[in-house]
């Protein structure tokens, strides 16, 4: 016989587990309504190789509030998912150029959006900034511009994958580990009907996307096109000399010269990785990449299949010789692949489906961390509720419906090599 559910969820990432977590505290009950659906282990994936930086400065002022009250729940998670977890409230430096007048005035105009939507983001001088980083970094007035985000954090990815396991068991969410979705059955009235999986068939009144770039490859087959696929990015860990150890309390460094964040790791290590590419052809590229069956995507999105050669190690040497000039020495303490999740515009996906009544997606393009209490918090709500408690969260810039428009049109017209017409501005 089939199991039943009220609600399941496709993913077990961070985005994916917050969100069972809601929705099993939304309905309010002592059985086992609601199921998480993993191919691998829980917070296997991405979630488990990000870098666990919580920031909210965005240049879309939506997703930017979200996010700072997003990070407000960092605080108070115990009574959210209800187990403790600690992060490290560290700020963090942005530093841009200001050798282009273009370029100065946008970062100007966006410290002044945030700071009307109460998120802190201000402009800082040398002898601050000096301050604030130890004297540890390359500081340069005349090419630079620097602004610090005072509630900015930084969390273990471990210390969340633990959390979520604990929580989980603690709200009585049944746990599919290596369960891979095969299919769907669906229904006269737009609705899946039925689940299917590679243990046997779910019934379950609501299906919650939260597979990130493998959406597109679990929900292809029944004709609901999801623009998402996978970029990879190369993350590495650095030894500093004790002498000059970063303390786990050192800002995050987000620095948009050399395109790289730093943030300090286990042990004072010195953790990086590059930001999305945000370019148009790259992002047009990543899509035309993409495996067009699972099982190809399988083998594609295997992160061993990406390997960094010593020259894209070397590059990243040189940019922490630049950024921190006084805290050789240093050397290289391995490295790996991650992914973002990236969609044409690089937003996030969060919301009711277009067609299937019964489906609603959740997908972090790539920032997951920043915002799983709040999107698992949203979902549940609505979900359970049908509706959105704080009226202030209104989420339709990214609803799935945006991609239906002339403008998607004219992306994927770029992705099988037209001209580009779509033009992509977010951080």
């Amino acid at each position: 016989m089939d199991k039943s559910y009220h609600s399941v969820i496709i993913g077990g990432g961070c985005l994916g587990a917050s969100t069972a977590i809601s929705i099993a505290q939304n309905l309010n009950s002592s059985g086992k309504d609601v199921c998480i659906i993993e191919k691998g282990i829980l917070c296997g994936a991405e979630s488990s190789k990000h870098s666990g930086i919580v920031r909210s400065a965005n240049s879309s002022i939506k997703a930017a509030v979200l996010a700072e009250k997003t990070n407000d729940m960092w605080d108070h998670i115990g009574e959210i998912w209800g187990v403790n977890l600690k992060s490290n409230k560290t700020g963090a430096i942005w530093i841009a150029r200001n050798n282009r007048k273009e370029s100065t005035k946008s970062w100007n105009d966006l410290e002044v959006k945030l700071n009307k939507s109460g998120i802190g983001f201000a402009r800082v001088e040398k002898d601050q900034l000096k301050s604030l980083t130890n004297n540890l970094i390359r500081i340069d007035e005349n090419n630079e511009i620097y602004f610090y985000e005072p509630n900015a954090r930084t969390i273990d990815p471990l210390d969340v994958r633990n959390v979520l396991y604990k929580a989980i068991e603690i709200n009585n969410i049944d746990l599919k580990e290596s369960t891979l979705v095969t299919g769907f059955e669906l229904n006269s009235n737009s609705k899946i009907k039925k689940i299917k999986t590679n243990k046997g068939n779910i019934v379950a009144e609501n299906i919650i996307n939260a597979a990130g770039g493998w959406s597109s490859h679990i929900f292809n087959d029944i004709g609901i096109k999801i623009p998402v696929t996978l970029q990879p990015v190369y993350v590495s860990n650095w030894l500093i000399s004790k002498k000059n150890k970063l303390p786990m309390d050192y800002p995050i460094i987000a620095d948009y010269i050399n395109l790289a964040y730093f943030r300090t790791w286990r042990d004072g290590e010195l953790h990086m990785h590059q930001p999305r590419d945000r370019s148009q052809s790259s992002i047009a590229r990543h899509f035309t990449k993409e495996a067009s069956s699972m099982k190809r995507a399988d083998i594609y999105f295997d992160a061993s299949n990406f390997t960094s050669s010593y020259s894209e190690t070397n590059r990243y040497s040189e940019m922490i010789h630049h950024r921190f000039p006084n805290c050789s020495p240093f050397i290289f303490n391995g490295g790996y692949i991650s992914f973002f999740d990236i969609t044409p515009d690089l937003k996030f996906i969060l919301g009711n489906d277009k067609d299937i009544t019964n489906l609603y997606h959740c997908l972090g393009a790539g920032q997951a961390f920043k915002y799983a209490p709040m999107f698992g918090k949203i979902l549940g709500e609505l979900v359970v509720k049908k509706k959105i408690k704080d009226k202030s969260f209104n989420i339709d810039e990214f609803s799935i419906k945006r991609f239906s428009n002339n403008k998607m049109k004219d992306f994927w017209n770029t992705v099988a090599g037209s001209k580009n017409t779509l033009t992509v501005k977010n951080m």
